[in-house]
């Protein structure tokens, strides 16, 4: 097969999980302006309100009751994470034939 193919599956991989990340990062209310009690307002809220992270991508209401709710949807993580899982197989792909040929095998 041809190392160019691997490469674009690389490539392809890699912008799909920044892509989805992105979504995440913006449906998941990171750049939110209201106050905490606009956009988490199902239940009195705890302290601190929110927490959040980088990876995996999470950003909770915190309640009183000691609940929590994920503001970023639950498919988000997996995508991101099964396209750098395939990012990386072409990588070694791709690194593999460009060796080989190099090899002459």
């Amino acid at each position: 097969m041809r190392i160019g193919v691997y490469f674009g599956g690389l490539l392809l991989a890699l912008v799909a999980a920044a892509v989805t990340y992105l979504y995440g990062f913006w449906v998941g209310g990171f750049l939110e302006l209201r106050a905490t009690s606009e956009y988490c307002a199902d239940k009195p809220l705890a302290f601190p309100a929110t927490s959040w992270s980088w990876v995996p991508l999470r950003h909770q209401c915190r309640w009183s009751d000691g609940g929590a709710t994920d503001l970023v949807p639950w498919y988000v993580n997996p995508v991101v994470f099964s396209c750098l899982g395939v990012a990386a197989v072409c990588m070694v792909l791709a690194i593999r034939g460009r060796t080989g040929r190099v090899r002459g095998l």
